[in-house]
């Protein structure tokens, strides 16, 4: 295990309190932040010694990193709510989306010359962004073994120091990562993830991955 880190998770949806129990299952404190934190009731009362929930300032300022778990839509603003001045020095894994189904058909908000990712890295210049974990549903960010092999997760990010921290916990819930280089590969990250809901559309699965094969 690597050693333990304060966490705070920025989102209280199902991804977010998957990692969030996770991240404590592997000995690090966690508090995640939400907008209403009386909803997380339940999962604080089943989560154990080390969790906590609060405001999205709250855990920003807890964490010494940071997940952000929200909608693509919702990104910057909780960001913006959160305190940008919260993020200084640390790191952030950016697991959100641009995705949107304005038109009825699954789609990006921004792709191919900017990226979310991107936008977030702009948004906290002192703060260390690297995408990952956003290419997988809740339930298999954790132990990921899938029928056929253990699949990859790609992470992409300006500080090699943070993607080796990043890297060193997805170790911790059994991924095998791939460093696709600087924060500007997250446009194809998130289209990767916009790969997986087309066939997840398509098929009705979602215990799906990609693993990236070669000789």
């Amino acid at each position: 295990m690597t050693q333990p880190l304060q966490i705070g998770v920025l989102g209280s949806g199902p991804a977010g309190q998957t990692l969030a129990t996770g991240f404590l299952q592997k000995g690090h404190p966690v508090m995640i932040g939400s907008r209403d934190s009386t909803k997380l009731s339940g999962w604080l009362r089943h989560a154990g010694p080390g969790a906590q929930v609060g405001t999205f300032a709250e855990a920003a300022q807890f964490g010494e990193l940071v997940v952000l778990s929200v909608l693509g839509s919702a990104a910057e603003e909780v960001i913006r709510l959160a305190g940008v001045e919260n993020f200084t020095g640390k790191i952030m894994i950016d697991a959100s989306d641009p995705l949107d189904f304005s038109s009825g058909q699954p789609g990006l908000f921004v792709g191919t010359t900017d990226s979310l990712g991107e936008r977030i890295q702009r948004l906290i210049p002192d703060g260390y962004v690297v995408k990952g974990l956003n290419v997988v549903q809740a339930d298999v960010m954790i132990n990921p073994s899938l029928t056929g092999d253990e699949p990859d997760m790609f992470i992409a990010g300006n500080d090699d120091a943070a993607k080796q921290a990043v890297t060193q916990l997805l170790a911790e819930f059994g991924w095998p990562v791939i460093d696709m280089g600087g924060i500007q590969s997250a446009r194809w990250l998130e289209a990767l993830s916009l790969a997986w809901v087309v066939y997840s559309h398509r098929t009705g699965k979602t215990h799906h991955a990609f693993k990236l094969v070669g000789k």
